[in-house]
This record gives C-alpha cells, structure tokens and sequence, in this order.
C-alpha cells in the first residue's frame, strides 16, 4: 500500500523543484554572459590593433567616420563539431530505417540539446546549419543524398556504406 503525500508537502517538493530550475537557468545565463564579456572584450582588442595600424599609415584616416557593418551571420549556440556529431549520432541511431529527413535530424538536435528551444529564431538557424553541414557531408562522402539536389521535397539521407568515411568523425 503506497503512502499519501500531503498536500502541503506535495506544495513545498514542487515549490523547491521549480525554485531549483530558475536557479539552472539563471546560473546558465550567468555563464554565457560571461563567455559574451570575453568575446566582446577580445573583439575590443582586435579593433584597437586595427586602429592603431590606420594611425600608422601615411594616408591618416578618422576611423570615427567608419560606419559599422553588420553581418547577416547568426551561431548556433554549439560548440566546435557538435553540429557534425550529432547529426552522424542521429543517422546512426536511425541506421536501420534506411533513410532519415532533415526534419527528423533537426528535431534529434533540438532535442539532444534543449536550450536551442529557449532562444527565439534559432530553429530557422538551425535547419539551415543542418542543411549546409549535410551538404558538406555528403560532398566528403560521409553521408548519402537519397533525394534531387535541386528538389523542394524534404530531403533524406543516411550514412555512407564505406565505413572509412565516417572513421573520421568518431562520437566522443
């Protein structure tokens, strides 16, 4: 015979559970704040050693004059490979099925890795990412196109059949 919780208890578990949550998250905030602090802080370097180079030249330029160039260039909060590493798990996971849709590779990733939900617009990123890393893949002879390049239908793919392709990207 199972025990009853009470209520109050029931309140108090679900209350700490939640609190914990907001505390992950907020402590995951702090951390990518930090890594941003850093990135803005090198790139602060490198725009100095530009600048100070421009003062150097003969023909002076007033580098306030230079207007900012923005980059239509958006990352993937991944780190280095993991795009590649997942997508090679998923297609093996899948091994079996024969072929796999991007859609079913971007939703293994989206899953694999939740805070890609949490952040607005990064699912387009995202599936475009998948695209042009399986491009790529396919170009290497790691993975198999089984639809027209040129088509608009959902593309599917699998895993090459030379397995000394795929030696090359080892999941760690």
């Amino acid at each position: 015979m199972s025990t009853r919780i009470p209520s109050s208890l029931k309140w108090l578990i679900d209350k700490r559970a939640r609190l914990d949550a907001e505390i992950q998250k907020t402590q995951s905030s702090i951390d990518k704040a930090k890594k941003l602090i850093k990135e803005l802080s090198e790139l602060n370097k490198q725009l100095m050693a530009i600048d100070k180079a421009l003062e150097m030249h003969e023909i002076s330029v007033d580098v306030n004059l230079i207007n900012p160039v923005k980059s239509q260039y958006k990352r993937i909060n991944l780190p280095h490979g993991e795009l590649t590493r997942s997508i090679i798990m998923c297609l093996r996971m899948h091994a079996g099925d024969k072929t796999v849709t991007k859609r079913t590779i971007v939703e293994f990733i989206k899953s694999k890795h939740l805070h890609l939900l949490v952040q607005t617009g990064e699912s387009s990123w995202l599936l475009r990412s998948v695209t042009y890393r399986l491009k790529s893949l396919c170009k290497e002879g790691v993975v198999m196109r089984h639809h027209a390049p040129d088509s608009r239908s959902e593309g599917l793919w699998s895993l090459a059949l030379n397995d000394d392709s795929n030696n090359a990207y080892r999941l760690t």
